[in-house]
């Protein structure tokens, strides 16, 4: 029995086929994207070692007939797993394990791990702090909701993904900033949206990242997250940072979300899992939101250099049922610290963009192209420059984090 592993195109070209050979064994069908450089064609030639077969579809993360074409490919199959790597493909792959009887999150299951809304209701249940939330359909649910809670609020659709849609409401006269724009009269045509108003909690936000295979934690790390999502998206740079692993503060976000995992989501437990909670002035972690599938950016690099260990690479043999690792803790897994920068484009032409970077603390370096015309992003996976620090510490690692972003704006040249 071979596995189906759905994936973007970006999360594919993240690994190499070598990686993805030492993965899969060369059993896996490959579901995937294309674009203007990477044809099925070029996919087969350069991936096609990798996987047993290969299906690709032009705009795989929009297009609602790779599912149509996915029913045909799992009906033909004889398929033990669905690995779905992206965000994307979580309720996908939920729907044909349902209809073809796989193994894995049911359609029911999968959604508590995409609305937003839904995923807090068991946390409530149990007592693990959430932010207090509302479904609003109009802006007098807003109103009614701000008028509950209290300034600052968050908006967001209550199954989005990349921070699309979302807005921090910081006060009345922004609410109705948001609100003039249109902001529920651009998701309906006939039909009245449901999103979603949230507290919004004053603290430092983190993010935990793993996967669960064989009915346990194979591996949990976490990260301060420095900036925003939203930042990210308004064009200028997000960055993230990984904790001593033997800390305290470590412990304490990694037990929580297991806790959540494990205790509270029908999660399995199987599979990777990106998670983010925040943690308030007096100590308290709160939940934030998650995802069954991997961490964006360039997280399982960060971790790579961190813990010297590919997850990514080691969720998929073993969910290919291939075999989980043999680590130790994280705290003795752990080499060195390290963190990463992503860097939004700007609204222009970038006339010129540094090749390499000029400190011997940074292990990865990753731009676009100069010559060309880039706008804002839309959602938080579309960065202009990427670059990879080490450190001795945390805390040093956050200071070459906020260096190596200056210096790329210094360095880079745009013109309208």
């Amino acid at each position: 029995m071979d596995n189906l592993v759905l994936s973007n195109l970006k999360v594919l070209l993240r690994s190499t086929p070598e990686e993805w050979l030492a993965a899969t064994d060369g059993t896996a069908t490959l579901v995937t994207g294309t674009d203007a450089e990477h044809s099925l064609e070029w996919l087969n030639r350069e991936y096609g070692s990798a996987f047993a077969a290969i299906h690709a579809f032009p705009n795989y993360t929009m297009n609602d007939a790779v599912l149509k074409h996915l029913d045909k490919i799992v009906a033909k199959g004889n398929f033990r797993r669905i690995i779905a790597m992206s965000e994307a493909d979580v309720m996908r792959a939920s729907l044909l394990r349902e209809r073809h009887g796989i193994p894995g999150l049911t359609w029911d299951q999968a959604l508590h791990m995409r609305d937003k809304y839904l995923m807090k209701q068991p946390l409530k249940e149990l007592g693990i702090p959430v932010p207090r939330a509302r479904k609003v359909r109009n802006a007098l649910d807003v109103v009614d909701f701000a008028a509950e809670v209290g300034y600052p609020i968050v908006l967001k659709p209550v199954c989005g993904a990349g921070s699309m849609h979302t807005y921090v409401i910081e006060s009345e006269k922004e609410l109705d900033d948001v609100l003039e724009d249109g902001y529920f009269s651009g998701f309906i045509v006939d039909k009245m949206p449901v999103l979603l108003a949230e507290e919004f909690i004053q603290g430092q936000q983190y993010r935990v990242d793993g996967f669960y295979a064989d009915g346990k934690c194979q591996y949990i790390t976490a990260a301060r997250l420095i900036g925003t999502n939203l930042e990210f998206l308004s064009g200028r740079h997000f960055a993230n940072a990984l904790l001593d692993a033997g800390s305290e503060l470590s412990e304490k976000i990694t037990s929580f979300a297991r806790n959540v995992l494990e205790s509270a989501l029908p999660f399995g437990p199987e599979g990777m899992f990106h998670m983010e909670v925040w943690q308030r002035p007096n100590g308290e972690i709160v939940f934030g939101e998650v995802g069954a599938r991997l961490g964006g950016i360039s997280i399982f690099e960060e971790n790579r250099f961190g813990f010297e260990v590919d997850y990514k690479m080691a969720a998929v043999r073993a969910l290919c049922g291939l075999g989980t690792p043999d680590w130790p803790s994280p705290a003795e897994l752990q080499r060195r610290f390290a963190g990463h920068v992503v860097i939004s484009p700007q609204a222009g032409f970038l006339e010129s963009v540094p090749q390499s970077c000029p400190f011997d603390w940074v292990v990865d370096y990753k731009c676009k192209p100069a010559g060309q015309r880039y706008s804002l992003m839309r959602a938080s996976n579309d960065e202009v420059a990427m670059i990879m620090v080490t450190g001795s510490s945390e805390h040093e690692v956050e200071n070459r984090l906020q260096e190596a972003a200056q210096w790329f704006y210094d360095t880079a040249v745009w013109s309208e």
